[in-house]
């Protein structure tokens, strides 16, 4: 598979809002500063309620997929730009 620009933009927004996301959690002095680390790891963090531990291994895998995915899409949009200009 060839280097996706577009999946690299994807990932690196990504990685930068979840570092930027990280600060915030460890800066924090409130009741509920924790609560904001479950947007980098959105969708598995309640699909997998009950099975994952609360640990900061499992935050990096979570981040590490979902940057993952992030790649992924960048390079089917990528994809689907390079055969639409295609077929003109």
């Amino acid at each position: 598979m060839k280097k996706s620009k577009i999946g690299m933009v994807f990932t690196t927004i990504y990685l930068i809002a979840t570092i930027i996301i990280w600060i915030l959690a460890h800066t924090c002095n409130g009741m509920y500063c924790g609560m904001i680390l479950i947007l980098p790891t959105m969708p598995w963090i309640f699909l997998l309620e009950g099975v994952i531990s609360d640990s900061i291994f499992v935050f990096f895998i979570l981040v590490i997929l979902n940057s993952m995915i992030a790649y992924g899409i960048g390079w089917l949009i990528s994809l689907l730009i390079k055969r639409v200009k295609f077929f003109r």
